[in-house]
C-alpha cells in the first residue's frame, strides 16, 4: 500500500459540494463535522463567504489568459460595448466595471472621459488589469479585488457595468446577483446600466447531423454492430446541454421565452415558468431545441447571439430531446421552467414536450446549464 493519500469518493463530492458558499449545517450534513470546519478557518481554507461569490471553477477559468483572450478576440461583442460606453459616459463620470476581468470596459470607460473608472474583480485577474491600466497611462481605472457585493465608490456612478452574459445566459446569475447588489448601492438617481436589458430565446430545430453528433441519434441505431441502447438510457437519464454554432436553415421557429430588465431587476428574474408552441407548416422532424439570447445595449443597438447574427464566444446553446416526425400543419408544444437546484444552487432548465405528436408522454427533461 502507497503512503500517499488521496481523496475518497465521499470526499470527492465534499469538494465538489464546496464550490459555492455553504453554511455550516449544510456541510455538517456533508460530512464536514464542525470540529474539522474550525481547523479549516484557523488554517485559512476556507472563509466566510457572500452568497454571490462565483463558484471556485467559475474563479479558475475567468482568472487565466485562455478565457480572457476568448471574449477580447470576439470582436462582435467587445465592440459592442466599446460603442455602448462610448455613447453614455460623459468627461467627469464615475463608472463601475462588475467583473472586470482584463480591464477592458473600465479602461474603454476611461478613454471615453470617466474621471473613475472602477473595475471590481474577484480572481487574480485583477493584478494583471491594475497593471495593464497603469502600463496604458489610465490613472482613472482604479481596480479594486474582492467580492464586489459590498462595494461601495467614493461617488455615486453614472453607469454601472458587466459582462455577466453566459454561454446562455442565466447561469451566471451569482455575477448578475454581485451587479445587482453594485447597481443598488452606487447607481446615481438618472444613472444608467450596460447592458441594459436582454431577452432570452428558444428555437425548434430539425438536424438530423446535430442529432447525430450531439444528441441521441448516435446510440439509436448499433455502434460498429453493437447495441448500446444502455447507453442511450443513461443519456436519457441524465441530460447535458451542449455549445454548438447551428445553420439558421435548420431552425423550425423561434421564441422569446423571458425577458430582463437590468437597471430594475434582480436575479430572482432568472427562474420563470412558461409555454410556447412551434408549428410546422411542412413535415419535418424535432431534433430538440437551440437557445439564444440578445443584449440591449441601449440606443437600439443589440448584441444577439442568434443563429442569424455574426458569430460570438457564446455561439448557441443546443438542448437534445428525443426526436419525433411532425407533419405539415402540426405544432410543438412545450413548457418550460429555470430554476436553481437547491442541493446544487446551479442553475438548470427544465423542458417538458405537452404536444400529442410524442408518443408515449415524455416526462420532464433536466438540463444543468452551468
Amino acid at each position: 500500500m502507497s503512503d500517499k493519500l488521496g481523496l475518497t469518493e465521499a470526499g470527492r463530492k465534499l469538494m465538489a459540494h464546496l464550490h459555492v458558499p455553504r453554511d455550516a449545517e449544510d456541510l455538517t450534513r456533508a460530512g464536514l463535522v464542525p470540529a474539522v470546519q474550525a481547523t479549516l478557518r484557523d488554517h485559512g481554507l476556507i472563509e466566510p463567504q457572500n452568497d454571490t461569490q462565483q463558484p471556485a471553477a467559475y474563479q479558475a477559468v475567468f482568472g487565466g489568459w485562455k478565457s480572457q483572450r476568448g471574449m477580447l478576440i470576439d470582436h462582435t461583442r467587445t465592440l459592442a460595448f466599446q460603442r455602448a460606453i462610448e455613447a453614455v459616459v460623459q468627461p467627469g463620470d464615475t463608472v463601475i466595471d462588475v467583473g472586470t476581468g482584463s480591464g477592458i470596459l473600465a479602461m474603454m470607460a476611461a478613454r471615453a472621459g470617466a474621471a473613475q473608472s472602477w473595475g471590481l474583480e474577484l480572481t487574480e485577474m485583477a493584478e494583471w488589469a491594475e497593471r495593464i491600466a497603469r502600463r496604458n497611462g489610465l490613472d482613472a481605472v482604479r481596480i479594486v479585488r474582492g467580492d464586489a457585493a459590498g462595494f461601495v465608490a467614493d461617488a455615486p456612478a453614472a453607469l454601472v457595468m458587466g459582462e455577466f452574459a453566459g454561454m446562455y445566459l442565466i447561469e451566471e446569475w451569482r455575477h448578475y446577483a454581485a451587479f445587482v447588489k453594485v447597481r443598488n448601492r452606487n447607481l446615481r438617481p438618472g444613472g444608467t446600466v450596460l447592458p441594459r436589458a436582454a431577452r432570452l430565446y428558444l428555437s425548434a430545430v430539425d438536424s438530423r447531423k446535430l442529432y447525430q453528433d450531439r444528441g441521441y441519434g448516435f446510440w439509436e441505431s448499433p455502434v460498429y454492430g453493437f447495441d448500446f441502447s444502455d447507453a442511450y438510457a443513461s443519456d436519457l437519464a441524465a441530460p447535458q446541454r451542449y455549445i454548438v454554432s447551428v445553420d439558421n436553415r435548420e431552425i423550425c421557429g423561434t421564441r422569446q421565452i423571458a425577458d430582463f430588465d437590468f437597471l430594475t431587476g434582480t436575479e430572482t428574474d432568472y427562474c420563470f415558468t412558461t409555454e410556447i408552441s412551434f408549428p410546422y407548416p411542412a413535415a419535418g422532424a424535432f431534433h430538440g431545441l437551440i437557445g439564444h439570447f440578445d443584449l440591449d445595449m441601449g440606443n437600439g443597438a443589440v448584441l444577439s447571439t442568434s443563429m442569424a447574427a455574426r458569430e460570438t464566444c457564446w455561439h448557441q446553446s443546443y438542448f437534445p430531446m428525443p426526436m419525433f416526425q411532425v407533419p405539415a400543419g402540426g405544432q410543438v408544444d412545450l413548457r418550460v421552467r429555470s430554476f436553481l437546484d437547491p442541493a446544487s444552487e446551479v442553475m438548470h432548465l427544465g423542458i417538458t414536450v405537452l404536444s400529442a405528436l410524442r408518443e408515449p408522454a415524455a416526462p420532464e427533461r433536466v438540463f444543468v446549464v452551468e
